[in-house]
């Protein structure tokens, strides 16, 4: 019952977002977006049409610009954080980019947008970077992030506190060349690498979404 409410909320949110402009402006309402109980990233696919990515994009696209920094500034936040991540905002997060990228990039008006230096209100926290720079280092520092992709160290249970310190030689994800030690195997992190990839995947495959006329 909790889970389809969750469910019933977020559909809730998804049509705000598409229709209302004031919203945007609330944290309770990005609250509400990102922190909801969705198990998968079916759901998040299942509850998001690509008519309604498409109705953002063409009708409303200051709410999928600001969809697009919010869900970008929640993931580097984890990163600056990770010993309070909440891994069920950063998944959605990171579902939410994987829904609406592939629409951004159909659309030549917004070829431009990741690369592109945003205002200092745009994005507070990386105000001189690219939104495509600060996601893909957030994404790859998430990738070997102790207790959420990969399994602390003896040494260090409680984690780092800055995942640019991290030694990749520490924490890896299988035994290999220069690190014997096999790690364990932990399906939860398992899952959320592979969460990241396709975001990751994503990103890396703009040119199978633009039409033809913009590729010749």
């Amino acid at each position: 019952m909790g889970n389809s409410g969750s469910k019933i909320n977020f559909r809730k949110a998804v049509v705000e977002l598409t229709t209302k402009k004031s919203k945007v402006e609330e944290d309770a309402f990005w609250e509400e977006l990102c922190a909801s109980n969705i198990n998968s990233a079916a759901d998040i696919f299942s509850l998001i049409t690509a008519d309604d990515v498409r109705s953002l994009r063409d009708n409303s696209p200051s709410n999928l610009a600001a969809l697009c920094y919010k869900t970008v500034d929640q993931i580097t936040t984890a990163c600056n954080s990770p010993s309070a991540i909440s891994s069920t905002k950063v998944l959605n997060c990171i579902r939410l980019l994987t829904r609406v990228c592939p629409y951004l990039f159909e659309d030549s008006d917004w070829k431009c947008f990741f690369w592109s230096l945003p205002s200092a209100e745009e994005n507070e926290q990386f105000p001189h970077q690219p939104l495509a720079y600060t996601l893909i280092s957030a994404l790859t520092d998430l990738l070997f992030c102790p207790e959420f992709t990969v399994s602390s160290l003896r040494n260090h249970p409680g984690g780092s506190d800055d995942l640019s310190t991290i030694d990749s030689c520490e924490y890896i994800w299988e035994a290999g060349v220069g690190f014997a030690t096999k790690p364990p195997q932990v399906a939860e992190h398992d899952q959320r690498r592979t969460e990241i990839l396709k975001l990751l995947l994503t990103c890396f495959s703009e040119v199978i979404y633009v039409s033809i006329s913009g590729v010749i």
